[in-house]
């Protein structure tokens, strides 16, 4: 799976049930429900995580009921826009459901994340440019994937204009080659790089008053 095709995943939030062979829970799935898993090992911010998509012909209402009962209540629900979250935690696992309406039944997201794993150091955006006062909110990496994997996102408040010129200048100093032109439009621009075998796209975008930055690396 391509970094870009992640992209839309990257939104859901992450606030774990039988263990499998590997220790991992791997919560049941309502009748009626099917899964698919997103990539087969993501660190998320310095955690190792698992995730995985679903469709249900179950409703939101019903899907959330069958976790709350399912965790005996021992559950927190968040509203996440027109999704909610289930978060529960399970060991050294907490486990999240995102189930949102999807024609006359439901869709989502599950991500369990190994708690004990975490770093006592991790520092999101190590070794890639960041503008001076720039804030990495994510940093998501999916080392086993046929093609390795990195994905920093950011936030700044210069423009995505000034980002593209900042980005320009430390990247080709970096030994990063320009793959086509850079293309800018209204609040928002694309540039794309290359070096040896590693390919990177960034994405400029207006947000909020800010420019939030999403870069893409393979083989990272």
């Amino acid at each position: 799976m391509g970094a870009e095709r992640r992209l839309p995943w990257l939104a859901f939030a992450l606030l774990p049930g039988a263990a499998c062979a590997f220790g991992w829970p791997q919560p049941p799935l309502p009748s009626g429900t099917a899964s698919a898993e997103v990539a087969r090992r993501i660190v998320f911010n310095g955690l190792d995580m698992r995730a995985q998509t679903f469709q249900s012909q179950q409703s939101q209402a019903d899907v959330v009921a069958y976790y709350r009962k399912l965790w005996d209540g021992k559950v927190v629900v968040n509203a996440m826009g027109n999704a909610e979250v289930v978060g529960h935690q399970q060991g050294d696992y907490y486990i999240t459901v995102q189930v949102s309406r999807f024609g006359s039944g439901s869709k989502g997201d599950i991500g369990i994340i190994d708690v004990a794993s975490a770093p006592k150091h991790f520092e999101r955006g190590a070794g890639l440019p960041q503008p001076m006062g720039s804030r990495v909110f994510n940093d998501i990496a999916y080392p086993d994937d046929p093609t390795p994997a990195r994905t920093v996102a950011m936030r700044n408040a210069l423009s995505p204009a000034q980002n593209a010129s900042y980005f320009r200048e430390r990247l080709m100093a970096d030994g990063w080659k320009s793959a086509d032109a850079s293309q800018c439009a209204s609040g928002s621009c694309v540039m794309r790089y290359e070096r040896g075998d590693s390919k990177m796209t960034l994405v400029m975008s207006q947000l909020d008053g800010q420019s939030q930055v999403v870069i893409n690396v393979l083989n990272p």
